[in-house]
């Protein structure tokens, strides 16, 4: 009885352990055949997801304020844009345009982070 109960407890707090976790991810975009873009809003972070790696890089650009980065995920012509996976610093309290996309697919998403908040307005031309 008492191994059932510690297991029943043990899957429980695994369940709301993991739904914690899946609750601080916000999906921003997501191109099929290129690739998606999520936001961590525990750990400040935005994450690029390459879905083909290798094959089909996923380009993908921030603009926040008067900073702009552009990088890619999933490519093969400089080292740093090998990674499948890819994380950026997510802007704080600033609205922000982030862009993805690979030849004629292109999403955008206009965002607005506010103490652990995500507002987000989706563009794309699947």
């Amino acid at each position: 009885m008492i191994k059932k109960v510690s297991l029943f407890l043990i899957l429980f707090l695994l369940l709301f352990v993991t739904l914690s976790f899946a609750q601080s991810r916000v999906l921003i975009l997501d191109l099929p055949g290129v690739g998606k873009v999520e936001a961590d809003l525990d750990r400040m972070v935005l994450i690029f997801t390459a879905y083909n790696p290798g094959v089909t890089p996923m380009e993908y650009s921030i603009l926040a304020g008067d900073t702009y980065y552009q990088s890619e995920a999933g490519g093969w012509a400089k080292p740093e844009y090998v990674p499948a996976v890819k994380e950026e610093p997510l802007p704080h309290y600033i609205t922000f345009i982030i862009t993805i996309g690979r030849y004629e697919k292109i999403a955008a998403a206009i965002c607005r982070e506010n103490d652990g908040h995500l507002g987000v307005v989706r563009m794309t031309n699947r």
